[in-house]
This record gives C-alpha cells, sequence and structure tokens, in this order.
C-alpha cells in the first residue's frame, strides 16, 4: 500500500483529511471554497451539495484516491423535511455506477457557517 502523509507539512492549508490504518476520514465539508472559506456559500441546498462533491474530489485526488474509494456517508442537512428530497436529486449524480457508499442522512438545527448541508466521507485506501 502507498504511504499517505497524514498531515500537512506546508503547515499552511487545513488539514480536511486524516488517515488511520487503511482508512481516511473526511469530515465538515461544507460548500465553501476550501482555499477561501470566506467566500459565500451557494444559496441552495443543491449548490452547496456540488461544491461539497467538488471539494471532496479535491480533497481526494490529492491522496490519489477518488470517489469509488469512498465507502460511507454521513449527511447533515438543515431543515432535513425541507431540504431531503431535494438532495435526493443531486445524491443520484455524486456517485458513478458501481460506486454506491452506505449512507446516513440527519437533519439538524444548524450547521457552521449557516450551511444548509455538511457531509462526512469515509474512504478506504486499501487499493492504493
Amino acid at each position: 500500500m502507498q504511504q499517505i502523509p497524514s498531515h500537512n507539512t506546508d503547515n499552511k492549508s487545513p488539514n480536511y483529511i486524516t488517515f488511520a490504518g487503511s482508512l481516511a476520514f473526511i469530515y465538515g465539508l461544507i460548500g465553501s471554497d476550501l482555499n477561501n472559506p470566506k467566500i459565500v456559500l451557494g444559496e441552495s441546498v443543491e449548490a452547496q451539495a456540488q461544491k461539497i462533491m467538488a471539494n471532496l474530489d479535491v480533497v481526494l485526488s490529492a491522496h490519489n484516491l477518488t470517489r469509488f474509494d469512498v465507502v460511507a456517508v454521513h449527511v447533515w442537512l438543515r431543515e432535513f423535511h425541507r431540504f431531503h428530497e431535494r438532495f435526493e436529486g443531486v445524491w443520484t449524480e455524486c456517485f458513478a455506477e458501481g460506486a454506491n457508499p452506505t449512507r446516513q442522512l440527519v437533519g439538524v438545527s444548524g450547521l457552521m457557517r449557516d450551511a444548509l448541508i455538511s457531509m462526512d466521507f469515509v474512504v478506504s485506501c486499501h487499493s492504493h
């Protein structure tokens, strides 16, 4: 298996991923810009979910991982009853055929930066 550093060596960029054995954990991704979190979040749950997935791709690719390596996703939705169906429409586009991680959706009363959605990912590093 390829050795993957478990911390950033430049001490400047945030550490979005933590490695433990053959697993990687990506927690608290919201629909903000990874390089400039002060940029305004998208206004819809769909836009925020799409940005989270784009952020996920950036974090994964930096470690030679892909969405096919994701084994579990935890989704935190503000106003669950309002956004659940809208999120489901985006979810079907999130993972290619053959990539089907287990998923948990949880409704919450609030998220950081007033985000509508936040996602956590568990990633398998076995194939790398």
